[in-house]
This record gives C-alpha cells, structure tokens and sequence, in this order.
C-alpha cells in the first residue's frame, strides 16, 4: 500500500440502535463509525431506469483502498466528499496490507 495514494478522508457508517419507537420497536439511525484515509478510483458510470418511478437515475461505481479494516461489511455505508456509497463488496488485499472497497452512489 502506497500512503502518497490515500488522499481521501473516508467516513465509515454503521447502523446503530437510538431507542425504541411508540411500538417498542427499534429506531436504526446511521452513524459515524470509523473515519480512515482512503484512495478513490472511480471505476463505472452507468445511468439505469426504475420500472416503479418511471425515471432514470445516475449508478457511480468507485473503489476504495484503505489500510486494512478487519470489522467492515458489506452492511455498512460509506460517506466520502458529500457523497454517501452503498458497500456491494470487501476484499482483503495482501495479507493484511490492505482493504478493497467495492461501492455504489445513486443520484
């Protein structure tokens, strides 16, 4: 891993429980994990159509390398430069060099 690379400032969101609502069920908000340094590639830009909304809407796929992160899923969020990125993929790379992180932001 090259730190020179990691000129990003990556927020890591994980869902956490607040309380609970007039039915005692849980209240799930997103908050502030872990904040780490980050190398950003931007790998796809597609454009795709929701059959419910009849509308079009902008898919960004990036890649996101940061020191390795042993506690990431795939059911936490990330939030980088005003953008906020759904995880569709973790990898480990090296032998604990490093993590992959694999993400979508939809506008």
């Amino acid at each position: 891993m090259r730190i020179g690379t990691m000129n990003r400032r990556l927020a890591i969101l994980r869902r956490v429980q607040t309380g609970t609502d007039a039915l005692n069920a849980p209240v799930l908000e997103w908050q502030p994990w872990r904040t780490v340094w980050a190398e950003k590639i931007h790998k796809k830009e597609d454009e795709q159509f929701s059959a419910d909304l009849h509308q079009r809407y902008a898919v960004h796929r990036v890649i996101f390398r940061t020191r390795y992160l042993a506690d990431l899923s795939e059911v936490d969020r990330l939030e980088c430069e005003g953008a906020t990125y759904d995880i569709k993929g973790v990898r480990e790379l090296g032998f604990r060099e490093g993590t992959e992180i694999t993400a979508e932001s939809q506008s």
